[in-house]
């Protein structure tokens, strides 16, 4: 018998019905895109904050309401991490708004055709992700020129990145700016519970292995953690045919976390 009712519940790219402890930021973060559903332009906003604090999954959950909710606003999320260029940044737009492009049509070209389709909409919202890692900003100038009615989020672990970033070009966003904090303990064991109760059969976790993850993850400030670390002692204990998942089975997932940096050196989460 498996241990795992929903594995996929525990993977990090997983986005809940609801995220507790961040009603504040979703309300913040929905104000900025209301000026939009009035017809009027919205307002930018940079988004800051460590890793695995909820940034990324709570701009996810309010675009995901967004699309739920109407047609007439089109949300459009970018992985900067992944797409770090203005071109590819075009190119995974073009995908998300369903443009097809020619194999000689140059980004220019390319964004042209977006911009004509953007501005058919109420509105956009642009969420770019780890907005640090972008090698240029062509793409973001010419967002903010030609989209006329628009948020744009910036997503950002780096606090002081906004420093780096062109006088005009910030003076055109006029960003807005919410720093996510870390979760409290109790916090980090509510959530690390909700997803243990959906993701897991009944009564198979040992209490002291449980709280072992908390208190791991609370003090690595990371959400992250906790998930690798439930997913992988699920696995470990799996894999020998136990019954429960055992404190030695969470002491030995923690030996893999290794494995979980080095992915996170690789690739964005």
């Amino acid at each position: 018998m498996s241990l795992f009712i929903n594995p996929a519940i525990v993977e990090q790219a997983y986005l809940p019905k609801l995220l507790p402890y961040r009603e504040e930021q979703h309300q913040y973060l929905a104000e900025c895109i209301k000026p939009l559903m009035n017809g009027r332009t919205g307002r930018n906003l940079l988004v800051v904050g460590a890793p695995g604090i909820g940034k990324t999954a709570c701009t996810k959950f309010i675009l995901r309401k967004l699309m739920e909710e109407t047609d007439n606003i089109m949300p459009i999320y970018i992985n900067c991490w992944k797409r770090d260029t203005s071109s590819k940044i075009i190119n995974d737009m073009a995908v998300q708004l369903e443009v097809k492009i020619g194999e000689k049509v140059y980004s220019d070209e390319i964004f042209d055709m977006l911009v004509g389709k953007l501005n058919k909409y109420d509105g956009v919202v642009l969420a770019f992700d780890e907005i640090d890692k972008v090698k240029d900003f062509d793409f973001l100038y010419r967002v903010v020129e030609d989209v006329e009615r628009k948020t744009i989020f910036l997503i950002t672990n780096v606090s002081d990145w906004i420093a780096k970033v062109d006088r005009r070009l910030m003076s055109r966003l006029m960003l807005d700016r919410i720093e996510f904090k870390p979760y409290k303990f109790e916090e980090v064991r509510g959530i690390l519970y909700e997803r243990q109760k959906y993701a897991f059969a009944p009564r198979i976790w040992d209490y002291d292995a449980f709280e072992s993850i908390i208190r791991k993850t609370f003090t690595s400030k990371d959400i992250r953690i906790g998930l690798f670390l439930m997913k992988t002692a699920g696995e470990i204990a799996e894999a020998k045919n136990a019954t429960k998942i055992e404190i030695d089975d969470v002491n030995k997932a923690m030996e893999k976390l290794k494995d979980f940096y080095e992915s996170e050196d690789k690739d964005i989460i």
